[in-house]
């Protein structure tokens, strides 16, 4: 068996989830919010979300009147749900600690299902996939989100020039990154007919997230996610320290109406069961 990569270990993302709420909800809840407009739920519908971390779509799809169940197979992302559902008091949603690619659930149980930026982790991400259509009844809908251009992600783009500039003599790993497997309009879509997901379509989402606080964001995102958190544990406090600066500079440079943002695109695959 393949060795795990830190993303792919449930105790690595349980440490960090307040983290990742703040760092990436500002860009993957706009992704969120526009695969649930394009699943058309209905209110009362089931709605399954697999590896939902800390939730955002989830919550979305309960705050419009659905029946969801959110899973995610880090103990500490599905404790904080919990403790975001009943903040707002929601009825109609809970969380609970599963394996996406071994979900707990019957044949046919659910209405829609959806994974935003989750799926994208698994170790196979195939079997995922498949036991997501398994879980939905015949002509159930799915709406899976990848990132279209790993490549080009700013979110990462940013943090390897940072790196670079400051320790020049780094090597980068020599594996693409796990979450860059299921990537792209092409991909996307020919991995979900390969699963059994008919009439499959994806749409490309634009993101974008200004920050109104770079230094804060910075110390936050350093800790955000586990290949992050293991980069800068390795590259100590000096350093990272001297990433930021470089970081915080570049995301200046890109401003909407004097702020810095963040941009980033994702593909939204669209099937049926």
């Amino acid at each position: 068996m393949a060795e795990l990569s830190p993303d792919q270990v449930a105790g690595n993302w349980g440490a960090i989830a307040p983290d990742y709420e703040r760092a990436f909800e500002g860009l993957s809840g706009q992704f969120a919010a526009h695969a649930l407009r394009l699943l058309s739920l209905r209110r009362g519908e089931r709605v399954l979300d697999v590896a939902a971390g800390t939730g955002i779509f989830g919550l979305m799809a309960a705050r419009a009147g659905a029946k969801v169940l959110a899973t995610d197979f880090a103990p500490g992302m599905v404790d904080r749900l919990r403790e975001r559902i009943a903040e707002e008091q929601l009825s109609g949603i809970s969380a609970e600690v599963m394996d996406g690619q071994a979900l707990d659930v019957p044949d046919g149980a659910f209405d829609a299902g959806a994974s935003v930026l989750g799926l994208i982790f698994f170790p196979d991400i195939d079997r995922g996939l498949a036991e997501l259509r398994r879980a939905l009844r015949g002509g159930g809908r799915a709406a899976i989100v990848c990132w279209r251009d790993p490549a080009n992600l700013q979110l990462m783009t940013l943090v390897r020039q940072a790196v670079q500039k400051v320790v020049p003599g780094l090597q980068p790993p020599a594996a693409p990154p796990v979450w860059a497997r299921l990537s792209g309009a092409g991909t996307l879509k020919a991995r979900m007919e390969a699963a059994g997901f008919r009439e499959v379509e994806v749409v490309t989402s634009t993101a974008v997230q200004e920050i109104d606080e770079p230094e804060a964001y910075w110390s936050g995102f350093t800790r955000s996610a586990p290949p992050l958190a293991h980069l800068f544990s390795q590259l100590g406090p000096e350093a990272t320290e001297a990433v930021g600066r470089e970081y915080i500079e570049a995301l200046r440079a890109q401003s909407r109406r004097g702020m810095p943002v963040m941009r980033a695109e994702a593909c939204i695959g669209l099937g049926r069961a």
